[in-house]
């Protein structure tokens, strides 16, 4: 489907609903891509705004930084992951909600890892606090808990035990997504840097990545997609439907775009399509 350019007197920001009527195998679609690395990785992200924002609807607490730590470190078996980070002055700060320090904004996921092409599966989350624990939803048996945890907005100290036991038989992974507040992100494009110090109690190799993070110009076309499954009483057992919001963060009308439905596998069709341009 196609959508004409939008009318200039219409205001920047702007709210795009759709309703798919789609079978529930496509709900798999929405989770986040599998994992393929066999060694921790860090990565930068940059939230335009909403969701992935740590709580906050603002710029200021939209960059995050992603430590994902693979099964394959500690098959069958569980250990300790420090991480030590210092923030960059000017730059960012570490979001520390308690002011005991003991808490760092942010979530630690736990996923299973599919193959096949299939989408991963989270099996749990929670927050980065002193008593933040991750269980197995079926057994009710720890797969992850904070250690320890000192937060402040100049410095990170975090250690956090990861227990790949309970699913010996799978390939998994946990995402540690560790939150920040920004300096005056303002509206031109930045580049933000992340340096920590990763250590493995099981091992004796220590890890110090740098990645970066980079926040879009306010006047770059860019948007936040996110997708909502709708349950609809008496609706067909091989029917859902699915919001997406697409929701324009810059000072650019979105224009001349277009919105595609597809299917992560089996026989799909669309049943009903509306638009609300808000």
């Amino acid at each position: 489907m196609h959508f004409p350019s939008s009318p200039p007197s219409l205001p920047w920001r702007r709210l795009l609903r759709i309703a798919l009527a789609l079978p529930l195998l496509a709900a798999a679609a929405v989770t986040v891509p599998a994992s393929a690395n066999t060694d921790i990785t860090v990565e930068g992200l940059y939230h335009t705004a909403g969701a992935g924002c740590h709580g906050s609807g603002n710029a200021e607490g939209c960059l995050s930084w992603r430590v994902r730590i693979p099964s394959a470190i500690a098959p069958k078996s569980s250990t300790n992951v420090t991480i030590e980070a210092d923030s960059v002055p000017g730059q960012w700060t570490w979001s520390c909600p308690s002011q005991s320090g003991d808490e760092v904004a942010g979530t630690s996921s736990f996923y299973i890892d599919n193959g096949g092409g299939e989408p991963p599966s989270l099996m749990a989350d929670s927050e980065l606090s002193s008593i933040s624990e991750l269980y197995n939803p079926l057994l009710n048996e720890s797969i992850g808990s904070v250690k320890a945890v000192s937060c402040t907005p100049e410095h990170l100290s975090l250690t956090y035990e990861v227990n790949f036991f309970t699913y010996w038989d799978k390939n998994s992974y946990f995402d540690l997504d560790l939150g920040t507040t920004v300096a005056a992100p303002g509206a031109d494009a930045r580049s933000y840097r992340f340096s920590p110090t990763i250590e493995v109690s099981t091992r004796n190799a220590i890890l110090q990545p740098t990645v970066t993070a980079n926040k879009p110009a306010a006047s770059e076309a860019h948007a936040t997609v996110s997708v909502k499954n709708v349950r609809v009483d008496g609706a067909a057992k091989d029917a859902a439907r699915f919001t997406m919001t697409a929701r324009n963060d810059s000072t650019t009308p979105l224009s001349d775009f277009t919105i595609s439905a597809g299917r992560s596998r089996g026989q799909a069709q669309v049943g009903a399509l509306t638009c609300d341009l808000t």
